[in-house]
């Protein structure tokens, strides 16, 4: 069936940032209204990564292209995992229609139409039995966009009642309707420069609510 005419999707979406800080799962229950599609019954999970996958996912742009290859077929079983566990915990094993996954961004130059993640979606299918959607951005940078925002349309079916959708993770990029088009591009490193400074200066991952940010004076 072609989205155009899907009226319900339960999902479960997988996400790794630049950030390094975990694996987010979230399900959710899409549904058609007179005025858009609309989310309920979201559910969410964070796997925090271990020191063994935050190294080896932070040194996979320096692989040569077998080992990186291995640690896409890895990380694929590590993400299957995860989702079948999600799945089992919440009772959503007979709930969910389909797997979407991100991966996580090794490459990622779109001017030079170059864009990589890993996170194998056959291994995911081999753990939860389910479809998987992945490799989000590789046709929008092939089509000379930049593959950022990650979904620009899910914004605008969701959110299109808003100027503009802003997301502030390790990099900060927008997305918004100019001339009857949906624009989107990455603006400027965000949390991957705030989290090195509090690993250096406070011996902390990341500024937790923003307490000590919110401690200074600008």
């Amino acid at each position: 069936m072609s989205f155009e005419r899907m009226e319900r999707l339960r999902a479960v979406g997988l996400m790794s940032g630049t950030s390094l800080d975990g694996l987010d799962l979230c399900y959710a229950h899409f549904y058609r209204t007179s005025n858009g599609w609309r989310t309920e019954g979201m559910i969410t999970k964070e796997v925090t990564y271990n020191s063994y996958w935050q190294s080896r996912l932070n040194n996979a742009f320096h692989l040569e292209k077998k080992e990186l290859e291995a640690l896409h077929i890895a990380f694929g079983q590590f993400l299957g995992e995860q989702t079948k566990l999600f799945l089992q915990e919440n009772n959503l094993e007979k709930k969910t229609d389909l797997i979407a996954s991100h991966g996580h961004t090794v490459f990622h130059e779109p001017n030079k139409g170059i864009t990589v993640q890993i996170g194998d979606a056959n291994a995911i299918i081999e753990h939860v039995g389910l479809p998987v959607v992945n490799d989000f951005r590789s046709l929008d940078v092939s089509l000379g966009g930049q593959g950022a925002p990650l979904v620009p349309i899910g914004d605008q079916k969701l959110f299109g009642n808003y100027a503009a959708c802003l997301n502030l993770g390790g990099i900060s990029n927008i997305s918004f309707q100019l001339e009857g088009k949906r624009i989107a591009f990455d603006i400027s490193p965000c949390n991957l420069p705030l989290n090195v400074l509090m690993r250096k200066h406070y011996q902390l991952e990341y500024d937790k609510n923003g307490d000590l940010a919110k401690s200074g004076v600008i």
